[in-house]
């Protein structure tokens, strides 16, 4: 058997060792069973309570879980054996940014201090930026963590952009290249590539960061500010096309939705059974259109063989790899009603109005309670405050009822 079978068939054995405990619990977590991480966690504690980087861990598992005091205390720990635990800080400064406490920017930074191994940061020669001009010299900015977290952040380059005070090179996600190079101003865009697009050597940028934490390096009123006007533009003679197949498909308000998270980590909270939808998908007399990547035929097949709305199949071939397509398609929409990830991402940064049915523990960029993101002004999150989506839905309706 492979290895990670083998750690995860081992590790229900009474006597298993805390290695293989430790190795089946970020097995079981990264497959989305941060309860079953907890349990495993818990095992290792019992033995080795001062093991940092298993509390740190189990912190991870708890925040996942909602039980975010008991997080809160792992990681108290954990820093009361080493105050520089950069892990350890980082996941406080996280939660506290969740709460929109910016107090808690110098921990969430700390993530940077001490680059994980496979990290861009290593590849780069020049130091970590502090915010500060740059008399001219380039900056050059990278994202990181998923292509929803590229986008959020992206908002904020062009800010970044000021603050330095010169020249900006920006390596991106290959998908969000030509997006990214229309919608922000004097940037250049690159894509991501190993080794680094020549054009990054060339640059001999005087700084860096990641784009995941400029929050922490731009004053706080610039991050917070609310937008005035859209992050992202859409190509404009894609736009029209859409809205012209759109039109053709039925009537208006043309509505996108997605419901399903392709992560398998974060699915079972994100997620949310098509047949469910059926009081959202009969508020509106205009067009669904499907916005979901790889959605399952069997589920739309048993959800229509009961007589319950499904929306019509998206119509472009490609719409997890072509974004500028999917850019376009989403500008050309009334609206979209999405599950937290890429389409809430692009509806957001575009400008489009959207309802955003938001799990109950969301990344700490969604924040913890309220109904706006100063990112996003165009949408409005519907939070989910026990375990079932009902109320959400139900909230959803109603307002797309409403027009």
């Amino acid at each position: 058997i492979g290895e990670a079978a083998y750690h995860l068939r081992a590790a229900v054995l009474p006597g298993a060792g805390t290695g293989v405990l430790r190795a089946a619990a970020a097995q079981r977590q990264e497959a989305g069973d941060a309860a079953g991480a907890v349990e495993l966690l818990d095992r290792v504690l019992m033995r080795e309570p001062d093991d940092r980087e298993c509390l740190v861990n189990r912190a991870m598992a708890l925040i996942e879980l909602g039980r975010k005091p008991a997080a809160l205390d792992d990681l108290d720990r954990a820093l009361r054996l080493d105050p520089v635990d950069v892990r350890a800080r980082w996941a406080r400064g996280w939660l506290r940014l969740g709460r929109r406490d910016w107090g808690g920017t110098a921990d969430y930074a700390a993530r940077w201090l001490e680059p994980e191994r496979d990290s861009r940061q290593r590849l780069f020669e020049a130091p970590l930026w502090d915010g500060g001009a740059l008399d001219g010299q380039p900056l050059l900015l990278w994202g990181q963590f998923g292509v929803g977290d590229e986008i959020l952040f992206a908002t904020l380059v062009e800010a970044a952009a000021r603050q330095a005070g010169g020249p900006v090179i920006l390596e991106a996600d290959r998908r969000l290249v030509g997006l990214l190079g229309r919608s922000l101003a004097g940037i250049t865009v690159v894509p991501r590539a190993d080794p680094p697009d020549p054009r990054i050597a060339a640059a001999g940028a005087a700084a860096q960061s990641s784009t995941a934490r400029l929050p922490a390096v731009l004053p706080r009123d610039v991050v917070l500010s609310p937008r005035t006007a859209p992050a992202l533009a859409a190509d404009p003679e894609r736009v029209a096309h859409w809205r012209e197949r759109f039109a053709e498909l039925g009537p208006g308000p043309h509505i996108g939705v997605a419901w399903r998270s392709g992560n398998r980590r974060t699915a079972g909270r994100k997620s949310i059974p098509l047949g469910e939808l059926a009081p959202l998908l009969r508020a509106s007399s205009g067009t669904w259109i499907s916005l979901q990547y790889d959605p399952d035929p069997e589920e739309t097949a048993e959800v229509a063989a009961a007589r319950r709305p499904v929306p019509l199949d998206n119509p472009a071939p490609d719409i997890r790899d072509d974004l500028d397509e999917l850019a376009a398609q989403i500008a050309a929409l009334d609206a979209v009603v999405t599950i937290s990830g890429i389409n809430a991402h692009l509806a957001g940064a575009l400008g489009v109005p959207g309802l955003v049915l938001m799990q109950r523990d969301p990344l700490w960029f969604w924040f913890e309670d309220g109904e706006t993101v100063p990112w996003y002004p165009s949408l409005a999150l519907l939070r989910q405050r026990g375990t079932t989506w009902t109320a959400v839905i139900a909230e959803a309706a109603r307002r797309v009822a409403d027009g």
